[in-house]
């Protein structure tokens, strides 16, 4: 096996810039006999200055293998997609074709869900947390990349997620009546969730600009849900929007809240003291005001959408203001919004809300690993490579995180994805 020295120009870490290169960045894909203690495919040395030129016959010397370089402009961690539905193909913009799909046979589904687990790759995330269907798709893609040692990418699953009875949700979630049942529900899904996810309210009504009816859940039915999840030491991530159901999420202490449109500066307040975090999913609703006429709308419906967006804009923003743990997610699967390319048109929308570059791959690269208990991906020694190289920085060029260069992950090296 080899041992790697990445010579780069930047990086980012996870969480800070380091921009005066030369950087090196050393990889060992073995772990050496004589220092049993050493991880396999770890990040060695962190250190300023080109080191495959100045110390090669120093590192020769030391490891004994041969020494391969890789040269780029910028390195960074893999990305993170906070929020996803693996079995739905978000570039089928025919809604009966949509329909339809949802009574395809399950290896089409299956199939479905692999091309976008490879499109997902192929954009340089290599962590995805799959928001839940009700076919348990993402059960068996989580599965399967669980049992492919080769595999470079990683999944948290809902498995099946909780809705209230005859409301929205019937894709992703089962059916829950009364207290009684959401702990029994809870506990027959939990086995093959890695997060409970909770159906907490509608959709909005783009034509009103308003949510479509009251909460699913009430206050003490959505207290009794986190509860039960936390007994099973499940995290919980809310659909939610709308001021009624957001005060209900902030109050019962939910972990983190999906969408959250219509978000108020009095609810980012309690949020930030409890540390929930917010999952913006500016894609779907962005796509929609790009292409109006796939969903019909008419230019009053279209003010309505710029106005949701402007409100989401500020309070995003302001979020990131206050020290609310912002992450990046697309809601890719849903209607325009496809895998991979969705979650980087989310980075983009995030930079249009005013955050700065940092705070930004934050969002999609450390921030979600540390609130979800995963392996750290930040560029420091003694961590596994999980790298994205580019060829352009993108504090100096935002652009380049649509044209990934190479992807090095553990002891395997990708081919490269740029597009």
């Amino acid at each position: 096996m080899s041992q790697y020295v990445i010579v780069t120009d930047g990086y980012f870490d996870g969480v800070n810039h380091h921009g005066d290169g030369p950087y090196s960045i050393l990889v060992d894909e073995a772990c050496p006999p004589e220092s049993p203690g050493t991880k396999a495919g770890v990040i060695q040395e962190v250190v300023s200055g080109d080191l495959a030129d100045t110390d090669r016959a120093g590192l020769a010397t030391s490891v004994g293998r041969p020494i391969m370089t890789i040269r780029t402009s910028f390195v960074m961690p893999a990305l993170v997609e906070s929020h996803c539905h693996t079995f739905l193909d978000g570039a089928t913009l025919s809604f009966p074709k949509r329909s339809e799909y949802l009574k395809a046979p399950r290896e089409a589904m299956l199939s479905v869900a692999r091309s976008n687990l490879a499109a997902t790759l192929d954009a340089g995330i290599t962590l995805i947390r799959d928001a839940g269907d009700i076919h348990g798709i993402n059960t068996e893609m989580k599965r399967e990349l669980d049992n492919d040692s080769g595999s470079r990418m990683e999944m948290l699953s809902a498995g099946i997620a909780i809705r209230k009875a005859k409301r929205y949700g019937s894709f992703m979630a089962r059916e829950v009546v009364d207290s009684d049942d959401i702990v029994r529900v809870i506990r027959e899904v939990a086995p093959n969730a890695g997060q409970l996810k909770v159906l907490l309210t509608g959709i909005i009504d783009f034509e009103k600009g308003i949510v479509r009816g009251p909460p699913q859940f009430s206050l003490e039915e959505t207290r009794r849900i986190v509860e039960t999840a936390r007994e099973l030491g499940l995290l919980t991530f809310t659909h939610c929007s709308g001021e009624e159901g957001l005060k209900i999420a902030v109050e019962t202490g939910i972990d983190c809240i999906e969408h959250g449109f219509f978000m108020t500066r009095r609810i980012l307040d309690v949020m930030a003291e409890k540390g929930i975090a917010w999952t913006p999913t500016y894609s779907p609703v962005a796509f929609q005001l790009c292409q109006p006429r796939l969903a019909g709308w008419n230019s009053e419906t279209c003010d309505r959408l710029r106005g949701i967006l402007r409100n989401h804009d500020e309070h995003v923003a302001l979020a990131y203001e206050l020290g609310v743990p912002v992450l990046a997610g697309s809601d890719a699967g849903s209607y325009g919004v496809a895998h991979g390319r969705g979650l980087i048109d989310e980075l983009f929308h995030l930079r249009n809300a005013g955050v700065s570059v940092e705070q930004v791959l934050a969002s999609a690269t450390s921030l979600p690993r540390r609130l979800w208990g995963c392996s750290s991906a930040d560029i420091v020694k003694g961590n596994h490579a999980n790298l994205l190289l580019l060829e352009e920085s993108p504090f100096d060029c935002f652009r380049t995180l649509r044209e990934p260069q190479l992807l090095y992950r553990v002891s395997s090296m990708s081919r490269s994805v740029a597009s």
